[in-house]
């Protein structure tokens, strides 16, 4: 009886409005089912924007569960945070609600002439550098699957776990969506990559509005120094390592690396997040002795194992491809001479029992 009660007093919303919404939310979720992030993240907003900056009502509770998931997933956790908020404070609109209702529009985290913009960029003419795969620039992949590339920089977003804004800095940016998500979402962002990028990673970087600085990162040599310090270091998809070259980092070279974001980038509760890659050289994995290594030497994984991580919804093969290591970590890890090469010399001596 009494939940009956309570089903006969909540505010409702009348049948015609409510048929609207589940229009709109079949729609959103088929974007969700088939992977077209964009659509997914604009009828999310048109819904809010259109129903929930009027009047929120007890009977649109299940949508706002479901359109903040959405949100979650495209890397809008601007708009994710606005309705994870309001379902709080208002124990899952069940007090407090007269009157409720969105203070502003929510905006998509990338806009719609954005988009077709960045799609565009397919056609760029490539360069010399960006034909390394072949004669097809392989860069230009991000731009056909713009939505594929965007969710993974969007769970690499989530991943972050970040609690308030922060400064971030962005190795090796690439395309540049990560640091867009990472600003849209209100914290700042430093990027950085090589100068002789692909002419589309440039210009993806110029339409998304990056503040970019273009350095080369190299064995033993300090890290641009960009005059702050940071909360956050990423570096996806690393390349700067020298895989599959005769220049592929030891242990010693990446303690000198992580030193100096040690000692000169990340500010006092810094964290470091480093997703190494598991194919090079045309896209075949690094095999040793029969075991594929994604740093390329067995005494490297020995070294980040105990910072290897498995974050959710991300997939990782053999949890040896994303490592998460604090500033103290850094410090511990570097100071031990475990992987320190050493020399033995043995010479024959003269003792109390003879040589």
């Amino acid at each position: 009886m009494k939940n009956m009660k309570n089903m006969k007093n909540m505010k409702i919303r009348d049948d015609r409005t409510n048929g609207e919404i589940n229009a709109h939310m079949a729609r959103a979720s088929a974007g969700s089912y088939s992977g077209m992030v964009f659509a997914l993240d604009e009828y999310c907003c048109l819904i809010c924007n259109t129903y929930f900056r009027k009047q929120i009502f007890q009977s649109d509770l299940q949508f706002i569960k479901d359109i903040t998931k959405f949100f979650n997933v495209v890397g809008n956790l601007k708009n994710f945070s606005i309705l994870k908020e309001i379902l709080q404070s208002t124990n899952n609109l069940t007090k407090g609600i007269d009157n409720l209702s969105l203070k502003n529009d929510f905006q998509q985290v990338l806009s719609d002439t954005l988009k077709s913009q960045l799609r565009s960029l397919h056609k760029t003419k490539p360069s010399k550098d960006s034909l390394f795969h072949g004669d097809v620039d392989f860069y230009a992949k991000y731009a056909r699957d713009l939505d594929s590339n965007w969710i993974r920089s969007a769970q690499r977003f989530s991943a972050l776990n970040l609690k308030s804004k922060s400064s971030i800095l962005d190795i090796g940016c690439g395309f540049g969506l990560f640091s867009h998500i990472a600003e849209f979402n209100g914290n700042e962002v430093d990027s950085i990559d090589i100068p002789n990028a692909s002419p589309i990673l440039k210009e993806a970087s110029k339409l998304l509005k990056l503040k970019k600085h273009e350095f080369t990162i190299a064995k033993k040599v300090p890290l641009l120094k960009l005059n702050k310090k940071f909360d956050v270091v990423t570096a996806f998809q690393i390349f700067f390592n020298g895989h599959c070259t005769k220049e592929l980092w030891d242990v010693e070279d990446w303690k000198y690396f992580l030193l100096d974001l040690h000692d000169n980038i990340l500010n006092e509760n810094g964290i470091v997040h480093l997703v190494f890659n598991a194919e090079h050289d045309n896209l075949k994995p690094i095999m040793v002795d029969g075991e594929k290594l994604f740093l390329g030497k067995k005494s490297v994984e020995v070294f980040f194992k105990p910072f290897f991580v498995m974050i959710k919804g991300i997939a990782r093969q053999e949890n040896k491809m994303y490592a998460i290591l604090t500033k103290k970590n850094i410090k511990d890890a570097c100071k031990t001479d475990l992987f320190r090469k050493r020399n033995f010399k043995i010479e024959a001596s003269e003792s109390k029992y003879g040589v």
